[in-house]
């Protein structure tokens, strides 16, 4: 395995746990309701994702778009590379976890934001009844 390659692995499971850490701050400020640095959490979140965008492509670059890293490491006999790919599995599913409470989070948060506006500035328009005595717009 090149010496580029192993760089490159260890790059990306450092901006994988970078981007963990962020997304765990993120949870913390949504949970605070601190806005202001959510917006700034944001366009680090994007800038971490960029980066290890380009170094996915630079490890398709040195390797092939066709070879999967599960490949590589069972080609390879070095065990720091092994544990690296295993570290790098294990923060894309901790990554998924916290992106999917975030994402819930979030939605939880929008829905209570709509219901108190329309409860505070409720629609002006007629209801009707429909046909099974519902209210309708």
């Amino acid at each position: 395995m090149s010496p580029e390659l192993k760089i490159v692995i260890y790059e990306e499971k450092n901006i994988l746990k970078k981007l963990l850490d962020l997304l765990d701050e993120q949870y913390e400020l949504l949970i605070n309701k601190d806005v202001i640095k959510l917006d700034k959490i944001a366009t680090e979140i994007d800038l971490v994702a960029k980066e290890l965008a380009t170094l996915e492509i630079k490890r398709r670059n040195i390797v092939g778009s066709e070879t999967s890293m599960a490949k590589l490491t069972e080609d390879c006999n070095d065990e720091n590379i092994i544990k690296a790919y295993e570290d790098i599995k294990h923060y894309l599913h901790m990554l998924e976890v916290q992106k999917e409470a975030n994402n819930n989070l979030i939605k939880q948060k929008l829905l209570f934001t709509k219901k108190m506006i329309n409860f505070i500035k409720p629609s002006k328009g007629i209801g009707t009844y429909n046909s099974l005595g519902q209210v309708g717009k």
